[in-house]
């Protein structure tokens, strides 16, 4: 089995963007300009680690951890240079991680 990575991130993109819009009315522009970054800067892990998934190199708790190790090293910067707090972007970002994960393991 093998994923269809284009179809993957537009369907992420896609959920990043209602994700924004659903929880930042007026931040809705930075939330999905952050969330999008963020997907972009995963890119590369994320396409390793859902093959190494789908090819059984990995456990769905393995794909987990080495995805969320790199979520203190992205930074919500549009969300928080627009003034919202620090604790309200990482709960963004955090929903973002959760909305990649899901997606994922629901191909698998």
């Amino acid at each position: 089995m093998s994923i269809n990575f284009t179809d993957l991130f537009n369907q992420l993109r896609d959920q990043i963007i209602k994700l924004a819009k659903d929880n930042f009315k007026k931040l809705a522009a930075e939330a999905a300009s952050d969330g999008t970054t963020l997907l972009h800067q995963l890119e590369d892990n994320l396409k390793k680690y859902s093959q190494q998934l789908v090819d059984g190199d990995i456990t769905k708790d393995d794909f987990k951890l080495l995805l969320l190790g790199n979520e203190d090293l992205i930074k919500m910067t549009a969300l928080t240079q627009a003034g919202l707090l620090k604790a309200k972007a990482d709960a963004f970002k955090k929903s973002v991680f959760d909305a990649i994960i899901n997606t994922v393991f629901a191909l698998i």
